[in-house]
């Protein structure tokens, strides 16, 4: 026995070791904690109690009451806790199911009982949540675990986030947050950054399963939070448990497969999509359960959809170590590994050729990333706790051709010349009926080549400091150090055009913010202080023979915060917030074509000088309960936007039309956001129904916008005047939820008829007004005003359906669930030709010779028009189990 506690209290040791070197030695990080405070009196008298302990159940966090009664707990993970209170002479009590939300304060008071006699047992009671959150300053929706696992479509976290008031995803599937472009809206994942900076999105796979708290702040975020204008995306993944649990699920996916010979979808049929994941969390096998514990998830994801060459193989895995060395230590690692491959479906390439019956020349696509981090967390004393974090990510993206994946584009038959008239230049076939209306056959591809690679190492600490009863105090500051690298080629005209660049940027951030929290009031006031550095040099006279070679300069910007909210009555809370918000400009921005070089087909300039993006931006809100169980926000917003990045013609230079990335774009965005909730308390039926107004206008919906106006349109050769609605300006969305949960042991009868218990059904509809598009003429030239035409209104009802089978007296249990995606089939139209404003026809007539049939070019060219991409997907139904332990 003594041998087995020496080797043990070795490996301890070494692993002690091993994290705490990796804490001081390796060099965005955002917390992933909240706080529990509240006031212990005797029940009979209302007298404060004095000395009372009250500890978070299953973890080394415990404080006493002070002579007030009242109490306080920093630090304390996102998670559902059981929280306890001891006091000489009275009943213990413990209250089990209290949530804790990341950057929020959970109330939790207690009433004691005496006892004349002192018994050795507690009285324990179930917490409900706080049906209003006080302390909250800004709009935040939280997805807790419990609420992810009940709803529909969670594949992903942007499916998740299409149910929030004020997001809207356009045609090309990407996500905007009031009225903000694309890219505007930072992933924080346990913490860390995991943005890919060339795209500004996320740049690896999160697990909705695997997460504790998915949120979305959409205004009014603190100073702790940079590097966004429009939101702020926090996923926090669970931690370990001192006893072991788990999950394991799967499910087999059925959808209607397009026919690209018909143009239409056909019957439900599974077409080999598929998941299988897990989660397991526990104590370290031989160790001290109460101080090693860990957290494992991984996923295989199989998603084929309803398009031709359009499928995804990916696989993800999740490993936490959470090691307490002593009370007051707390030490973590987190490695997340993400791997994908897959095809990519487009109608129609720049030049308007479409690969429909030659799928092998369209592109593969190959992704790769991985997140290494190791966090510290010291307990200076309960009120004042320090931290250290440092982390190491990378992500990784390449596509190619099919039969070119692995090869670099100067290694491809042909090149340098070849290229472009082997796919375009020799025209396509004269006789060929497909080759006539577009249809690239033979041997033809498309040629693009793309990699892109980014790294970065950042290392912060933070400092949280409750310093008395109203003030806590945070400050913090990150260094992060990039080291990217891109690679592309297009051979799509006579002058290919493409660029390989490295550079290693920095990034630095400062903030500090003060929380003052009284029981009529909460302030949260902050200021944040944002530095980049581009490093690297760039070519400034592009239309000189000899290059004359700058280096870009440093960019910061000071960016202060102030949010606010005081209860108007017991029942109601207004909040208020202002702040400016600061967003560097995507890497590609920055970057592209430094050497200067116009010699290539239109020509298009990177500028390292670019500035951050701005907004500032305004909110008020309030929060009302009605009765009990009915829960009313209003909240309206205001934002003023500037410095947003676009493209310029410069003068004509050597005769060639030369454009260059400027910030010289504005807008501006107001909004209501509404939402009624029926809470669930002790009733069966809960739900929520959400109404959306708002008004997105500007200069500019997208950076390239003007630049492919140039090359298409003869008239918009000069920036917009005046504001006009923006491409993703949805006027009005509504989302509705119900949720129908039978509890376990439940024993009610309805019409004679004993009603099964542990069964739920969730249904969520959307419903979004169209969106804006420019009318043209079937060159491309604009008709009338900018966007002042629309798209068909959308809806769309989700719904899950699922019964739980416990298995024996335990928790453990066998869910059968089936979910379907666009319940009714329905076929929203997401894009149109601007020519025709259909998006099954373009208006352009094929002309072929006498010897061909005239019919046989008419099908074609409906297949030719009928795009796919510019429908919503059809009926998805996944059928699946899911075993808990």
């Amino acid at each position: 026995m003594k041998h087995k506690a020496g080797a043990h209290s070795c490996t301890a040791s070494v692993l002690i070791l091993i994290l705490t070197y990796l804490l001081l030695t390796v060099p965005g990080y955002a917390g992933v904690t909240g706080k529990i405070s509240g006031i212990v009196t005797d029940l009979e008298t209302g007298d404060p109690l004095v000395g009372a302990t009250v500890r978070v159940e299953s973890t080394n966090l415990a404080t006493t009451t002070d002579e007030d009664g009242e109490y306080f707990i920093i630090g304390v993970p996102v998670g559902k806790y059981n929280v306890s209170v001891t006091h000489v002479g009275f009943e213990n009590i413990i209250k089990k199911g209290v949530r804790v939300l990341l950057d929020l304060t959970t109330p939790v008071d207690f009433d004691l009982v005496q006892m004349t006699i002192q018994l050795d047992q507690e009285v324990v009671v179930m917490a409900g949540e706080p049906l209003i959150k006080k302390d909250l300053t800004e709009s935040k929706v939280i997805f807790t675990a419990d609420r992810l696992r009940n709803l529909p479509n969670i594949v992903s976290v942007q499916a998740v986030l299409n149910n929030y008031p004020g997001v809207v995803i356009d045609g090309s599937d990407q996500l905007h947050v009031r009225g903000g472009r694309s890219g505007q809206v930072t992933y924080y994942y346990d913490g860390f950054s995991v943005e890919d900076p060339f795209v500004l999105n996320s740049g690896i796979r999160i697990m909705p399963s695997a997460l504790e708290e998915l949120s979305l702040t959409s205004g009014g975020f603190t100073a702790e939070y940079g590097d966004a204008l429009s939101g702020i995306v926090s996923a926090v993944t669970r931690e370990g448990t001192q006893q072991y649990h788990g999950s394991i699920r799967t499910y087999e996916e059925l959808t209607h497969p397009y026919m690209l010979d018909e143009a239409d979808w056909g019957s439900l049929d599974n077409l080999g999509d598929r998941s299988l994941s897990f989660d397991i969390s526990g104590p370290i096998p031989g160790l001290d359960s109460r101080r090693y514990t860990f957290f494992g998830a991984g996923e295989y994801l199989r998603q084929t959809g309803s398009l031709p060459h359009n499928w995804g193989t990916a696989y993800t895995g999740i490993a936490k170590i959470t090691v307490r060395p002593t009370n007051n230590l707390k030490l973590k690692t987190n490695l997340t590994y993400y791997e994908a491959d897959g095809a990519v479906y487009d109608h129609r390439d720049v030049n308007g050729v479409s690969f429909d019956f030659n799928l092998d020349g369209l592109p593969l696509f190959e992704k790769k990333a991985y997140l290494a981090g190791v966090s510290g967390t010291y307990s200076v004393s309960s009120s004042t706790i320090m931290s250290a974090h440092l982390n190491h990510f990378m992500t990784r993206t390449h596509s190619a051709p099919q039969h070119l994946m692995g090869k670099h584009w100067s290694e491809w038959p042909g090149y340098p010349d070849e290229i472009y008239l082997d796919n375009y230049g020799n025209g396509l076939s004269t006789s060929d009926p497909y080759e006539i209306v577009g249809f690239a056959m033979g041997d033809r591809y498309d040629p693009t080549y793309r990699f892109r690679e980014t790294k970065y190492n950042s290392a912060s600490v933070n400092v949280v400091s409750q310093i008395d009863k109203v003030n806590q105090i945070k400050a913090g500051f990150e260094y992060r150090r990039y080291d990217v690298f891109w690679d592309f080629k297009q051979f799509y005209n006579v002058n290919p055009y493409g660029e390989t660049y490295s550079s290693k940027p920095v990034y630095g951030s400062f903030f500090v913010q003060d929380k003052i929290e009284y029981r009529d009031f909460v302030i949260n006031a902050g200021m944040r202080y944002d530095y980049n550095n581009s490093d690297i040099s760039y070519n400034s006279t592009p239309e000189d023979t000899v290059a004359k070679w700058v280096k870009a300069t440093s960019k910061s910007r000071w960016s202060p915060r102030i949010g606010m909210s005081f209860p108007i009555s017991e029942k109601s809370v207004m909040h208020f917030n202002y702040g400016i918000y600061f967003q560097a400009p995507a890497f590609t921005y920055l970057y592209t074509n430094l050497q200067g070089d116009i010699s290539s087909g239109l020509p298009l300039l990177g500028n390292p000088e670019l500035e951050p993006e701005e907004t500032i931006s305004y909110e008020l809100g309030l929060d009302h309960l009605i009765g009990d169980h009915l829960r009313l926000d209003v909240t309206a917003y205001y934002k003023d936007i500037q410095n947003l990045v676009t493209t310029r013609e410069l003068q004509a230079l050597d005769n060639l039309t030369v454009t260059k990335f400027e910030n010289e774009d504005y807008g501006s965005v107001k909004g209501v956001d509404l939402a009624l909730e029926y809470l669930p308390g002790d009733n069966l039926l809960s739900g929520s129904i959400s109404y959306g107004y708002m008004i997105a206008t500007g200069i500019g919906s997208d950076a390239l916008e003007p630049y492919y106006t140039y090359i298409t349109d003869s008239r918009d050769t000069l920036p917009p005047l005046k504001e006009y609605a923006l491409d993703f300006d949805q006027r009005h969305t509504i989302t509705a939820v119900a949720d129908f949960r039978v509890p376990r042991h439940y024993q009610k009868q309805l019409l004679g008829v004993s009603v099964p218990d542990a069964w739920g059904l969730t249904a969520v509809g959307y419903y979004g007004s169209g969106l804006p598009y420019t009318k043209t003429d079937v060159n491309g030239n604009r008709i009338n005003e900018r966007n002042d035409s629309r798209l068909p209104a959308n809806y769309r009802v989700d719904m899950r359906l699922n019964k739980d089978f416990y298995i024996g007296k335990g928790d453990n249990f066998l869910t059968l669930f089936i979910e379907v995606d666009n319940l009714f089939n329905r076929r929203n139209i997401l894009n149109v030709y601007s020519s025709t404003g259909r998006p099954d026809y373009d208006s352009y007539t094929p002309q072929g010779g006498l010897a061909l049939d005239s019919q046989q070019l008419a099908d074609l060219d409906r297949l030719y028009d009928h795009d796919p991409l510019n429908f919503s997907l059809p009926r998805t139904v996944r059928i699946g189990t899911e075993f808990n332990f």
